[in-house]
């Protein structure tokens, strides 16, 4: 077999495309078997666990069609020419994505260790900062934004509201 016929027989394209929905699916796969182990929360009359299965199923539903969807585009050869717009627009935005992403999984970790706001103004500063120019006034125009927004949602639904949130270091 030539690298020719090789290289027509199995598309870039199609490869990255089946492998984000395949991931997608094993995403909700994971996030469904989490969901057993999620304890109902304070005063819910659908708890924390029936939302997370809700997603994950959906994750799943939405994977597999995608999966589905990918193999029959292939094999309409749909996929031949030129790159699909969204990896060329992602490759493109690759470092923001990738420092949200980051941001977003770091957010989560600190959650419990420090709080629910102190986390949730740390993620919002370096969002803002990284996102932007990378000056000093953009370091104090994203401390005070955040420190806002952070005080906003504090008074919506910790004061407010009087819902539950993660208590940390310097909000109790």
């Amino acid at each position: 077999m030539s690298n020719e016929s090789l290289s027509t027989s199995v598309n870039k394209n199609f490869v990255m495309k089946l492998s984000v929905n395949v991931l997608v699916t094993l995403i909700g796969v994971a996030f469904f078997i989490a969901s057993f182990d999620v304890a109902r929360g304070f005063q819910q009359i659908v708890g924390a666990d029936e939302y997370s299965r809700f997603i994950s199923v959906l994750l799943i539903v939405f994977g597999a069609m995608g999966i589905g969807r990918s193999i029959l585009d292939h094999r309409k050869g749909l996929f031949d020419g030129q790159d699909l717009k969204i990896f060329t627009d992602m490759r493109r935005a690759g470092f923001p994505i990738l420092m949200l992403f980051s941001l977003l999984v770091i957010n989560v970790y600190l959650i419990r260790r420090i709080g629910y706001f102190e986390s949730g103004f740390l993620f919002m500063a370096l969002a803002i900062f990284f996102l932007g120019e990378r000056t000093a006034r953009r370091v104090v125009t994203s401390v005070l934004f955040s420190a806002g927004i952070t005080v906003i949602i504090y008074i919506v639904f910790g004061v407010m509201l009087n819902i539950y949130l993660p208590r940390g270091l310097f909000i109790n």
